[in-house]
């Protein structure tokens, strides 16, 4: 019964562009670019999980940071927003109102929020706020910090990557045209005997 697998040494012997007398200079530095390219691709993968390792480091020492000097107050709606006639219920669009709130110092501050139409005075919404009393954003969260880390090794990964399969088929470019055209010189020659009229 025939065996139409391919062993483990065919596949290899075709990844090397095999061997023997026919077996060409050429043919021999692609196989080298080959082997180059998957040592660049292997590579790739220590230098992304480092590249992972130093920006969730990074990126936790910054929650961390974060999380210490922000913290959530309670701000309350100084105004009504009137409803919107004709809003579409499934994109809701928002206002920016006065609201207020006081610091553990006593300090009143104002501030701007978006709010959706028809909300009443007095309601209540949240914000972030640094410890000298400002707005800013939420502390990054766990997941912020997991996403951040890993988009950076896909996106290292995949430039490394991209940059090796390049410079792989720029080098199988040339050496094509350098085959072609050592191919087109041979033929030249051998042309004219081949087809030399028989007597």
């Amino acid at each position: 019964m025939p065996r139409n697998r391919p062993t483990a040494v065919h596949l290899l012997r075709r990844f090397t562009l095999g061997s023997g007398p026919l077996k060409r200079a050429s043919d021999r530095l692609e196989c080298l670019a080959r082997l180059l390219l998957v040592c660049s691709l292997l590579t790739a993968v220590p230098i992304s999980l480092a590249v992972v390792t130093t920006t969730y480091v990074q990126a936790r020492a910054t929650a961390t940071a974060q999380a210490a000097d922000r913290h959530r107050v309670t701000a309350r709606l100084l105004e009504d927003v009137p409803a919107t006639a004709g809003q579409d219920w499934r994109s809701p669009g928002q206002d920016q109102v006065t609201a207020v709130w006081t610091d553990p110092a006593g300090i009143e501050h104002r501030v701007t929020v978006p709010v959706p139409p028809a909300t009443r005075a007095g309601t209540t919404v949240s914000l972030w706020t640094d410890r000298n009393g400002n707005r800013t954003t939420r502390p990054l969260s766990h997941g912020d910090v997991v996403g951040q880390a890993g988009g950076q090794g896909i996106v290292t990964f995949a430039v490394l990557s991209l940059i090796a399969w390049g410079a792989y088929r720029s080098f199988r470019t040339l050496l094509d045209r350098n085959r072609f055209r050592r191919w087109a010189a041979e033929w030249a020659v051998v042309e004219p005997v081949w087809t030399r009229t028989v007597p």
